[in-house]
């Protein structure tokens, strides 16, 4: 921790930024929550909120040029979102410590990402940018099994499995609605085993701070989107891996042009190859980096990550991880339609085990069919002795939430 009470920035106010925020305050810093939700969650925890669009760092200079005419800001930093450019150009315009431009374009840019990790020799899935749909049309014939994607947003949003028989211009149509640049990239599908890692980069070197095993069974029920059914931390392919992955890690920051910050990496391991299907300079979705990792490994990513970026350099965490339980999460998928009944426990009464519970549908609502991981109607995550504890009590827990819906109201 550091001497002094800072200023810090944390540009995004969602679910997922308040054990964040939580953090910073524990720290004895200052904290500025900035989301364009004036009713953010992060809102009642900050010191201090500013509604301003995240993605929009035209917008944010404007906002914060102002805010420091009064106020100073110490650092920057974003969780839970993908505001990485954002990031970047406010630190550039107040001089302050934080990824560059153009690092910040390279792991926003998918198709610009993957250029630069197969320039420097890194396993990555046959790819092509497609322009238009004959573009697609003609370029699919060359896959097997595909994914279509933007190259520009994060959680799953747009992105499809196809092959040449599906329905073109629908995937295409499809895809392209959540692309801000109207870029998309089309990448073989590789079929093997799907891992999480979260990464702290100080000073060019990179320290593995968690692992997780991916969790695709439902993907047969959401075909043709991809979306994760939680999954399990540590891997189990940790000890298989660990020292190729580490030489991996630090070539991707290298590639990425990364000296001070955090790789988030969705990597497949087929035939004792490690592919990197994205890799992200922001701190995980999905309650990895502030649950998670501080649960399984007892590291506070989040501490370390804050700590940077103030510019100060935290304590590296061990080269070898050790893990102190097992942890498995799940996702709640309901039937489309609309809501009728719900049947959930008592938060209150649920078992030490249950670390975070969430269930963000109420009766009436109208579900639709999930297609990115967003839309997911909320999660379980728990803690076990073993592996196959933690699954089995996240499958408990999933189980106990019943919701009935009534699918001919759906038009």
């Amino acid at each position: 921790m550091g001497p002094l009470k800072k200023n810090l920035l944390i540009l995004s106010g969602g679910i997922e930024a308040v054990e964040g925020i939580k953090v910073a305050k524990k720290m004895g810093h200052h904290t500025i929550v900035c989301d364009g939700n004036e009713n953010a969650p992060g809102k009642s925890y900050a010191d201090e909120f500013v509604v301003g669009d995240i993605y929009n760092p035209n917008q944010l200079k404007k906002i914060f040029f102002k805010y420091t005419q009064k106020k100073s800001i110490d650092g920057i930093i974003t969780i839970g979102s993908d505001a990485v450019r954002s990031v970047s150009a406010l630190c550039k315009q107040h001089n302050l410590p934080g990824q560059t431009i153009k690092s910040s374009i390279l792991t926003t840019d998918k198709l610009k990402m993957k250029f630069a990790l197969q320039k420097n020799s890194l396993l990555v899935p046959n790819f092509v940018e497609i322009k238009n749909k004959n573009d697609l049309h003609k370029k699919i014939l060359n896959f097997d099994n595909a994914v279509l994607k933007p190259t520009d947003n994060r959680g799953s949003r747009g992105v499809i499995l196809l092959n040449r028989n599906s329905d073109i211009d629908k995937m295409y149509d499809y895809s392209i609605k959540f692309s801000r640049n109207k870029k998309l990239i089309l990448e073989e599908w590789i079929s093997g085993a799907q891992l999480s890692t979260e990464s702290l980069v100080i000073s060019g070197k990179t320290y593995l701070c968690g692992i997780a095993d991916r969790n695709y069974s439902n993907l047969k029920n959401t075909f043709p989107h991809v979306v994760e059914d939680g999954g399990e931390t540590p891997s189990k392919y940790y000890p298989k891996i660990k020292n190729k992955l580490q030489k991996i890690l630090d070539l991707v920051a290298t590639s990425l042009e990364l000296k001070n910050g955090v790789i988030k990496g969705d990597i497949v391991l087929k035939n004792n190859d490690l592919y990197i299907i994205e890799i992200a300079s922001r701190l995980s979705g999905g309650f990895f980096s502030t649950i998670t990792i501080p649960l399984v490994y007892r590291i506070n990513l989040i501490e370390k990550a804050i700590l940077l970026s103030l510019g100060q350099k935290p304590v590296p965490p061990p080269n070898q991880l050790k893990n102190y339980c097992f942890q498995a999460n799940r996702f709640f998928f309901p039937k489309p339609g609309i809501v009728k009944k719900i049947i959930k426990p008592n938060v209150q009464n649920l078992p030490k085990y249950v670390k975070y519970f969430e269930l963000n549908t109420k009766i009436g609502d109208k579900i639709i069919p999930i297609a990115n991981h967003p839309m997911r109607n909320g999660s379980v995550l728990v803690t076990g002795k073993t592996r196959r504890d933690a699954i089995l009590h996240a499958e408990k827990i999933r189980g106990l939430v019943k919701l009935e819906t009534v699918q001919h109201y759906l038009n």
